[in-house]
């Protein structure tokens, strides 16, 4: 009989510790929802893995992200006029790899650079060469998307958390390819303006860039396709047929 209560009272401990644990409250994990824009339908799950991006820590995710050194795409930029419509736009084809840069704009107008040269030309007219001025004080990437006419959104960083407005997670559609990126609004600080930038999670890359007056569009930079394979090595040829890169991407 001392047995068969002590048996019981140890099946009541247990039950009373069980009790307890399953009550016991449990710190919530809250994982963001990542909005998607209206027209990107058939777009893929939200991955569970991404974490709220807000205004407060926009900058600190940002800062994470790494920009990939090899690729190709195509970019469109338009300029508005003051009440809202386009003044000039143009479409630009851009390959990157780690050792150089080319260009070509929808005007015939070519550029390539390296860390030793420019060259720029035209459509049947001989290319030009100059040396890069080194000691500017500007880090490869901003050189880069100096020549591609795109700001460097790296800079960022340097904003006062104040002027960020909003922040968050969008799905954008790339030539039929959905990326997941990160967006925020900002005050530039320059006319009242706002930027609202959209920076790709899996390239690093600014995707989408477009700065506004109020409702009004002042300028916008969209890239229209991108692959992140290595360009042909025929694509750095200059006209007289010298390889900048050497044979090497």
């Amino acid at each position: 009989m001392t047995l068969v209560i002590i048996a019981a009272l140890c099946v009541l401990a247990l039950l009373s510790l069980l009790f307890l644990f399953r009550g016991a409250e449990t710190p919530e994990v809250r994982l963001a929802e990542a909005p998607s824009d209206t027209e990107d339908q058939g777009a893929p799950d939200n991955p569970a893995s991404l974490i709220e991006v807000t205004p407060d820590n926009v900058q600190s995710v940002i800062a994470t992200l790494e920009r990939t050194h090899t690729y190709s795409r195509t970019i469109s930029q338009t300029h508005y006029w003051s009440e809202g419509t386009a003044s000039a736009s143009a479409e630009i084809e851009i390959w990157v790899t780690p050792n150089a840069l080319r260009i070509t704009r929808d005007n015939g107008e070519n550029m390539i650079l390296t860390a030793e040269e420019f060259h720029i030309w035209f459509e049947d007219r001989p290319h030009q060469t100059r040396p890069v001025t080194a000691g500017l004080g500007a880090s490869l990437e901003q050189i880069l998307d100096e020549f591609q006419g795109i700001p460097s959104y790296e800079t960022v960083l340097e904003l006062d958390p104040a002027q960020i407005i909003e922040a968050g997670y969008v799905l954008k559609n790339i030539g039929g390819i959905y990326e997941y990126c990160i967006y925020l609004v900002f005050e530039t600080g320059v006319l009242g303006y706002l930027d609202r930038y959209y920076i790709s999670l899996s390239s690093g890359l600014l995707i989408t860039m477009v700065t506004t007056d109020g409702d009004i569009p002042v300028f916008r930079m969209e890239t229209l396709s991108l692959t992140l394979e290595a360009p042909a090595i025929d694509v750095f040829l200059l006209p007289d047929g010298t390889n900048v890169l050497n044979g090497e991407i």
